[in-house]
């Protein structure tokens, strides 16, 4: 989203307008991440990601659950990795906590700058921030899901909110988020200005902690706001307003051209509906399907979940009866474990009403080959 005088935030997007907040245009083109980059993120964030799984004695592989996720693959800038694998490797992190703060909190330090690629640097090119915000805020979908991020900068009067919105994860992941989203933008707007700039106001969705020492710390305010509406910075329009010294005349759009073109050429490893599927499948080995369980998986919400399937002209019911199917004929092919295992194991009562369903499933009356005793 980008930023409007009278404090409602402009949208970007497939719904969006070319033009600045006064309603000038801004010499930006409007972009509309393709919709096949949905459900996933950019190489860039993955990289970064995995780095600090490794860091914290993990097998990014094995976490992100593609065993396909190798160097090579990382370093096309073009390759697109499913925002589920992008959800494990944060629950990895949260859960073993490498980079503990002093109120025990996962907090992950701010990388470099171009460490998160071409948005990475659209966050400073502008004439002031303000500009980098709306740029940043309209090229989203160049490093982060464009389906479930919201990235917007609004102007009310003296002040100016950053605010940032993602996933429904849960509670510790959400709030490890927050706090690196926020220390990443504060970091990125002082190497812009070159001052130590300070936040007026800081927002976190999170509960309060027991001590406030340490986001005072990492963000140089004690004026944080919890269970805030919305995560978000929020500085004197005047700063953000200040031309930037470093700001090189065409540099943004530039950027913002090649942003485009990324999206444009992105190569998504898998599409949210292979992620859904992976998702599904896992849900039989853990015992625990049901919609909300894969919904949180894939970091979407059930009802999003249920219109892409209904885009497909499915349903959920349809696609567990056929993983359903799949998965249980792959375990008699595989002939380790007894039916009354596998019966249990996709959901079915007992080993007779496995046997009939995979006569319906085959159409005929006969047993597959496989199929021995209990």
């Amino acid at each position: 989203m980008t930023e409007s005088r009278d404090g409602q935030p402009d949208h970007v997007g497939p719904a969006s307008d070319p033009r600045s907040g006064d309603g000038r245009p801004d010499g930006l083109a409007t972009a509309v991440p393709p919709p096949r980059l949905e459900g996933t993120v950019s190489a860039s964030m993955a990289r970064f990601l995995s780095g600090e799984v490794s860091r914290a004695g993990g097998n990014p592989g094995q976490v992100a659950r593609l065993p396909d996720l190798r160097t090579d693959v990382l370093a096309d800038d073009l390759s697109r990795i499913p925002t589920d694998s992008a959800s494990a490797m944060w629950r990895y992190l949260v859960a073993h906590n490498p980079a503990p703060s002093r109120d025990g909190a996962l907090q992950l330090a701010a990388p470099p700058p171009g460490t998160l690629g071409v948005w990475d640097y659209m966050l400073t090119s502008g004439p002031t921030i303000m500009d980098s915000i709306r740029s940043a805020s309209r090229y989203i979908g160049v490093v982060a899901d464009p389906g479930a991020e919201i990235f917007e900068g609004v102007e009310d009067g003296e002040l100016y909110t950053i605010s940032h919105s993602t996933c429904p994860y849960e509670a510790d992941v959400k709030a490890a988020i927050e706090r690196w989203v926020l220390a990443l933008l504060l970091r990125r707007c002082r190497e812009a200005t070159g001052t130590p700039l300070v936040p007026v106001r800081v927002g976190l969705q999170q509960r309060a902690p027991r001590s406030h020492a340490a986001l005072r710390e990492l963000f140089d305010t004690s004026c944080v706001d919890f269970e805030a509406p919305a995560t978000s910075l929020t500085f004197l329009t005047r700063d953000i307003r200040r031309p930037l010294p470093n700001a090189q005349f065409g540099l943004q759009e530039m950027l913002g051209r090649h942003a485009a073109m990324m999206m444009a050429a992105a190569k998504p490893l898998l599409d949210w509906y292979d992620v859904f599927r992976l998702a599904l499948h896992a849900c039989f080995e853990s015992d625990s399907l049901a919609l909300e369980t894969v919904a949180r998986q894939m970091a979407i919400s059930p009802r999003t979940l249920q219109r892409r399937l209904a885009e497909r002209d499915s349903t959920w019911r349809d696609e567990v009866e056929t993983a359903r199917q799949e998965v249980a004929l792959s375990l008699m092919r595989d002939g380790r474990l007894p039916m009354k295992s596998i019966a249990g194991r996709v959901g079915y009562s007992d080993v007779r009403a496995l046997r009939r369903a995979v006569r319906r499933w085959e159409s005929r009356p006969a047993e597959p080959s496989g199929i021995g005793a209990e």
